[in-house]
């Protein structure tokens, strides 16, 4: 699944949210509908259909990596937000 870790000073946080879930094609649909209400110009450019086809390549190299690294920042203060696919 998804890894996703959030630290503070005041917190630290991990969550583990299944790959099938997050990139689902359900979400892809949600993401057009909400993505074109919240950020138009963002998204204005990408159709249902392309989002769904990069969801499915999310959950291809999911498969075949097993693991892969797409947010890795740490703070001057010691914040740090990780996200592992």
């Amino acid at each position: 699944g998804m890894k996703i870790h959030i630290k503070s000073e005041n917190q630290n946080l991990r969550f583990r949210i299944p790959t099938g879930l997050v990139f689902s094609p359900l979400v892809a649909r949600l993401g057009c509908r909400y993505g074109l209400q919240y950020a138009g110009d963002a998204m204005k450019d990408i159709s249902p259909e392309a989002l769904s086809a990069l969801f499915a390549e999310f959950r291809r190299i999911k498969k075949k990596h097993g693991s892969w690294e797409l947010v890795d920042i740490e703070s001057a203060d010691g914040g740090l937000v990780k996200v592992i696919l």
